[in-house]
């Protein structure tokens, strides 16, 4: 059935539920589901001249790193085999992308996550994700 599950965080609550939820299934599927944990930094796009901020990078890598923390503690708390990543770049495409690359048999996310304040202008990630990823997505609410 599922071997490997990718779970996108960005921090927010529901984020976190799923990766709950994708705990409780992949330890009542089999032992041999293994997870992936992912957090992807939006590209940021700059409207003025470039005067990049070599830190700013560090620090979105760092802030990734922080926001997937939380999901690594519950993670160790299980015995599934699980590895973490910090991407940039447009979310759903990573996802999907990721997804596809690492043969993820199932994505679990969120239905909205951090960033809801742009959702009605640019419609939400966890739609984009289940028209273009190759597996099935579960979307927790």
């Amino acid at each position: 059935m599922f071997t490997h599950i990718l779970v996108p965080v960005d921090g927010s609550e529901q984020a976190y539920r799923a990766l709950d939820y994708a705990i409780t299934l992949a330890e009542s599927v089999s032992s041999d589901v293994k997870l992936t944990v992912l957090h992807v930094n939006p590209t940021l796009t700059l409207n003025e001249p470039p005067i990049v901020d070599i830190h700013l990078y560090e620090s979105l890598e760092e802030e990734g790193r922080d926001i997937l923390q939380p999901a690594i503690e519950r993670m160790k708390a299980t015995q599934i085999p699980f590895k973490t990543e910090v991407k940039s770049g447009d979310p759903a495409n990573v996802i999907s992308h990721l997804a596809d690359f690492d043969q993820h048999d199932l994505i679990v996310m969120g239905c909205r996550g951090a960033g809801l304040m742009s959702e009605p202008l640019l419609g939400s990630v966890s739609h984009k994700v289940i028209q273009h990823a190759h597996c099935p997505v579960m979307v927790i609410k």
